[in-house]
C-alpha cells in the first residue's frame, strides 16, 4: 500500500518546489572560461567560483561548465576516472562527470558525494544490466543545509540509438526535486533518493520511462501509470498536455520505427489522446514525442515509452497526419481509418478551430465539408482510388493547409 500511495504522488502533477534563480551571469561565466582557467581542478575552480554569490551559483558554474566541455566516450567505460585525467582529455563516461563535478565542488568550498546507482536509459552494452537499466552515477551536492540532485551526464547531451553522443544542454538535471529525479534514477543506496518515503525497486521498474522533455514540456500522466501494457492490438494512452505543447508519437518492433500510420495523437482538451495499432500479435514500443508549439523547429523530443505486448493483430491503419493538424488543435472524429474503400461515400467530421474552410481532395476534385458549429466540419465525401487528402484554409492565408492524408483502396 506504501509504495502504491508514493506512485500515485509521484504521478500527480508534481510540485518543482524550487526557488526560480536567474543564472544567467552564471551560465554565462562559466561558458567564457578560456582554456588556460581549465589546466587543473583547481584553477578552474578559481575561474567558475570569481563572481559567484552563493552555493547555488557555484553549483550552477561547474554543472554549465562540464555539461559545456565534456563529451560522453564509450569507450572510456571502466578507465580512469580521475578528475584531472577527465578535465585533461575532455571525455568521459558517468563516473567521470560525476568526480569531476565532486572535485570542482570540494576545491570551491561546496559539499558534494558520487551517488552510484542504475537509470532509464541506453548505454554502452558494458553498463546494461539484465534488467534494461543502465549502470550510471551522479552527484548530491549540498546547498543551504540541504541535499540537491545533479546529473552533468545527462545535462550535457544524450545517446542516441547507435551510442552516438548527441550534445544538448538540459536545465532538467540541475538540482532537480527528487520527486522527478526517481523516475529514472535509483540509487543503490535508498537515502540518495531524499524522499521521505524512498520508491522500492520493484515500483521502479514498474513505471513508465520518462525523459527530460517529459518534464520540460509540463507532460502528466493521466491513463497509463506503468511502463507495460497489455491489449488486444490497440490501445490509447491519455497526457496531460499544456496548450503551448504538442504531442507526437510512434511505435516501434524489434527496434525498428514501424510506419507512422500506426500511431495518431491528437488533442482532447487539456490533453493528448495518442492512438497505437499494432499490426500482430507481439512487443511494441509505444515512443511520445513532445515539443513547444512555438519552438523554431519542427523536430520533436522523446518524452516517455511504453512496452506493449499485443495478445492479437489488429491490421487497421490511421490516416497520415500533417504538421498543421497539430499545431492548428485539430480533432479528427472521423473516418479514423486510414484505408477507404473506393467507390463508396465517407461520411467525413472533424473539428478545426478557425477555419474559415475544410475540403477533401480525391482524384483531383475538391469536396467541400459543411461547417457545423463550434470549429466542426462534417459532410458525405465520393471516393475514387488513390488517395483523399483534407485541407483546410484559415484566416490571413490564401492557400490552404494539409491536414490529413487518407489512402482510398
Amino acid at each position: 500500500m506504501a509504495g502504491l500511495l508514493l506512485l500515485l504522488l509521484l504521478l500527480a502533477p508534481p510540485a518543482f518546489g524550487q526557488t526560480a534563480c536567474d543564472y544567467t551571469a552564471a551560465d554565462a561565466h562559466a561558458l567564457a572560461a578560456p582554456e588556460s582557467a581549465a589546466g587543473s581542478v583547481a584553477s578552474l575552480s578559481r575561474y567558475l567560483m570569481h563572481n559567484a554569490r552563493n552555493d547555488r551559483e557555484k553549483t550552477r558554474a561547474i554543472y554549465r561548465w562540464i555539461t559545456e566541455s565534456i563529451n560522453y566516450d564509450a569507450s572510456l567505460l571502466g578507465k580512469d576516472v580521475d578528475p584531472e585525467v577527465v578535465l585533461k582529455q575532455r571525455r568521459a563516461v558517468c563516473a567521470g562527470y560525476a568526480s569531476l563535478f565532486a572535485a570542482l565542488a570540494e576545491a570551491s568550498g561546496l559539499t558534494a558525494v558520487v551517488v552510484h546507482g542504475e537509470a532509464k536509459g541506453v548505454g554502452p552494452k558494458g553498463a546494461m544490466t539484465s534488467e534494461g537499466l543502465l549502470t550510471h552515477d551522479w552527484n548530491a551536492v549540498q546547498i543551504d543545509d540541504a541535499w540537491r540532485l545533479v546529473d552533468c551526464t545527462w545535462g550535457a547531451g544524450r545517446l542516441d540509438e547507435r551510442l552516438r553522443f548527441v550534445p544538448r544542454f538540459t536545465d532538467h538535471y540541475f538540482l532537480t526535486p527528487p520527486e522527478l529525479f526517481v523516475y529514472d534514477h535509483l540509487p543503490k543506496e535508498a537515502r540518495w533518493q531524499l524522499l521521505e518515503l524512498p520508491l522500492s525497486r520493484s515500483d521502479f521498474l514498474k513505471r513508465v520511462t520518462v525523459k527530460s522533455a517529459f518534464f520540460e514540456n509540463g507532460l502528466q500522466l493521466v491513463s497509463h501509470p506503468h511502463a507495460q501494457i497489455e491489449c488486444d492490438g490497440s490501445l490509447t494512452v491519455t497526457v496531460g498536455a499544456p496548450a503551448e505543447t504538442i504531442v507526437a508519437a510512434s511505435l516501434a518492433r524489434n527496434g525498428r520505427d514501424l510506419d507512422g500510420a500506426q500511431a495518431f495523437a491528437q488533442r482532447e482538451g487539456d490533453n493528448f489522446a495518442v492512438s497505437a495499432s499494432m499490426p500482430s500479435k507481439g512487443i511494441y514500443v509505444l515512443r511520445i514525442f513532445a515539443r513547444k508549439r512555438d519552438s523554431q523547429s519542427e523536430e520533436y523530443d522523446l518524452a516517455a515509452e511504453y512496452r506493449v505486448e499485443a495478445g492479437a493483430g489488429n491490421p487497421g491503419v490511421f490516416p497520415k497526419m500533417f504538421v498543421s493538424f497539430q499545431e492548428r488543435d485539430c480533432h479528427l472524429d472521423r473516418p479514423l481509418s486510414g484505408r477507404l474503400r473506393a467507390g463508396s461515400s465517407e461520411h467525413f467530421s472533424l473539428r478545426a478551430p478557425g477555419a474559415e474552410d475544410v475540403v477533401v481532395e480525391v482524384s483531383g476534385v475538391v469536396q467541400h465539408l459543411a461547417a457545423a458549429g463550434g470549429d466542426a466540419f462534417t459532410g458525405a465525401v465520393n471516393l475514387e482510388p488513390g488517395a483523399a487528402t483534407v485541407f483546410a484554409r484559415f484566416p490571413g492565408n490564401r492557400r490552404y493547409e494539409g491536414l490529413l492524408k487518407y489512402v482510398v483502396e
